[in-house]
């Protein structure tokens, strides 16, 4: 099987050679295995219990296509964790995950007018919502078709999904992949509303099957936007976030949820720059009925890792909400070297109960140190420590008792990213 793929890519490089004349094609790759280290990631670790060590990779061979009117993608990605399949069991287990990343084709209509369809990334602005999650091990992907419009300071996408589990011939299945919409549909358009300042607005309508014994849908709605500053030669940028949320959250469950967030950065220097900001999202009182809901949901299609803290502490919101308040500084030693420090406090946006017990508004703070390192254009290797400081609150929301003892909580990392480029259609010279 080896040799037949190692065939099938050598025909493919010798069939792209003639080509060339028609668009441009590359090829290129991305190995990046991540060695991690747990002592209390995503919750304190109860003493008795050994901290974990292990490594995963992500492995992606990439194919692009960009000609006048067709530019295409495709993706194959291997993801797995080191160890979990012996010497001898091939690649194509199914402990693992082998499979395409995106694959998808994009025509284009008319002037600035596109259209894609086929499993595709989606990333809006910081990917509080909608990312490519590139520190997943696989990423985030939707098998959606979209409608583009492109012209100068106008982005405007809008997105339609329907999702089945296999291809049936009267539609009476119940759909429950975890953590996705049966329906999906979109609408977000950037606006520049100066140079360097942009405005986007985004539309998000997900359809959940209510149960197997009824198939009809609820619906998630979720509207906002962001203000973001970005100047090259200022030195002052800031990224201003608001979402509302209303319908369901379960088929019973009606919601009424908001997202404030805002992020401010300062350059001070060419190598010292400064970050401060908070996130505020809405919860439920302890006393809201079980037909209500004021939570916010973050989505399960962004990206946890960009937001409270790289221990994902609180991926899943509390019931009550978070209010999560940051600062740190970014420092260019030099020209390959950077790091970042960033401390984050949590509290709790609205007064919780577990069980008959208060809970603490206090959820504790999170350190994280980042050192990177690049090597070369293709190669990038980074390093980061972090730890939790625990508090009653903290104890009760995780093991719902605050006299538990646990470890001190650690987090680290090492991590290895290398992106060669194995093809490029080459240049011909005109009349050649």
């Amino acid at each position: 099987m080896r040799k037949v793929y190692t065939l099938a890519v050598f025909g493919l490089l010798i069939l792209l050679s003639f080509f060339k004349s028609y668009g441009q094609t590359t090829i290129d790759a991305e190995f990046r295995p991540r060695s991690e280290f747990r002592q209390g990631f995503n919750q304190p670790l109860a003493d008795g219990t050994k901290p974990v060590f292990f490594t995963l990779q992500r492995s992606r061979l990439n194919f692009n296509y960009k000609g006048g009117v067709v530019s295409a993608r495709l993706t194959l990605q291997d993801a797995r964790v080191f160890g979990e399949t012996d010497t001898k069991q091939p690649a194509t287990a199914t402990s693992g995950s082998l499979g395409i990343y995106e694959a998808w084709a994009e025509l284009l209509l008319y002037s600035g007018t596109s259209f894609k369809i086929g499993r595709q990334g989606i990333q809006f602005e910081d990917g509080r919502l909608f990312s490519l999650s590139p520190w997943s091990n696989t990423g985030n992907a939707h098998d959606l078709a979209q409608l583009r419009y492109l012209s100068p300071g106008w982005d405007l996408q809008l997105g339609y999904a329907y999702n089945n589990q296999k291809a049936y011939n009267a539609d009476t299945s119940y759909y429950s992949v975890s953590k996705m919409y049966k329906q999906l549909a979109f609408v977000h358009l950037t606006k520049t509303l100066a140079p360097g300042l942009d405005l986007s607005l985004l539309g998000v309508n997900e359809g959940f099957m209510k149960s197997k014994a009824d198939q009809d849908l609820y619906h998630r709605y979720t509207t906002g936007g962001t203000l973001q500053l970005k100047k090259d030669k200022q030195p002052l940028g800031f990224l201003l976030t608001g979402y509302y949320q209303s319908g369901k959250s379960a088929p019973t469950v009606d919601l009424d949820a908001y997202l404030l967030a805002l992020k401010a950065t300062y350059t001070f220097t060419d190598k010292i720059g400064g970050i401060a900001g908070a996130d505020y999202y809405s919860g439920s009182e302890s006393t809201v009925a079980a037909t209500r809901t004021n939570t916010f949901n973050k989505l399960p299609y962004g990206v946890n890792h960009s937001f409270n803290g790289y221990m994902e502490y609180w991926a899943t919101l509390p019931k009550g909400g978070l209010i999560n308040y940051f600062g740190g500084v970014n420092l260019k030693l030099n020209k390959k070297l950077s790091s970042d420090i960033t401390y984050y406090g949590f509290r709790l946006a609205e007064n919780m109960k577990s069980g008959t017990d208060d809970v603490s508004k206090n959820l504790g703070s999170e350190l994280d140190v980042v050192l990177n390192y690049k090597f070369s254009d293709e190669t990038a290797v980074q390093f980061a420590w972090c730890t939790y400081f625990v508090t009653d609150g903290t104890k009760m929301l995780k093991y719902k008792s605050t006299t538990v003892d646990t470890k001190f909580p650690q987090y680290a990392y090492l991590m290895l990213t290398i992106k060669p480029q194995l093809y490029k259609t080459p240049v011909v010279a005109d009349g050649k």
